[in-house]
């Protein structure tokens, strides 16, 4: 059971990762960035707060070594995703 919801969550996981990279860009206008800006900084914060709490149910001994990298990497290949996606809005605004 515990294998088949780290699968489920895998595959949404790295699907949030890859549909903005294939998804077709548009060039939003200034508000739309900043609502943007604003997404991406609470889905980062989101991820972040996942990271700490998947290490404390790893540390109390709720998740076994398996899962806990099975979790932990995904969930740090998504917070490195938005950190890209943060910086390149951010480059993106400065030109």
């Amino acid at each position: 059971m515990a294998y088949v919801l780290i699968a489920v969550l895998s595959v949404f996981l790295v699907a949030l990762v890859v549909w903005p990279l294939i998804a077709p860009a548009s060039s939003p206008l200034p508000a739309e960035q900043a609502d943007d800006q604003r997404a991406v900084e609470e889905e980062l914060t989101r991820s972040l707060d996942a990271i700490r709490e998947i290490d404390m149910d790893h540390r109390a001994g709720n998740l076994s070594d398996e899962d806990f990298q099975a979790l932990d990497h995904d969930e740090r290949a998504r917070a490195v995703a938005l950190i890209g996606r943060r910086d390149a809005m951010s480059a993106g605004g400065d030109s």
